[in-house]
């Protein structure tokens, strides 16, 4: 059970992350960022970074809660709902 809380828990720092770099762009005048949903480019995110010298780690630190939190979940999918039924 706690796998299932501890990626839900990531998947949301992940995502509270992805709207917190959307919201920013948004406020630099890209009109659709908040809009795009998975075609977001992150390219422009790091450019516009440079120019107003915004650290890099906070958008690593996105991929890396997004990608444990998935991780975690099918981890947690697999260990409590098997797939070889049980015999009685």
């Amino acid at each position: 059970m706690i796998l299932f809380i501890l990626g839900g828990v990531l998947l949301a720092i992940g995502g509270s992350l992805d709207l917190f770099f959307r919201e920013r762009m948004t406020d630099l005048g890209y009109k659709w960022a908040l809009l795009q949903g998975g075609a977001f480019n992150y390219k422009n995110y790091h450019t516009e970074r440079k120019k107003h010298g915004w650290s890099a780690w906070p958008v690593y630190i996105m991929w890396v809660t997004m990608t444990a939190g998935i991780a975690m979940l099918i981890a947690a999918f697999v260990i409590y709902f098997p797939a070889v039924p049980k015999h009685r």
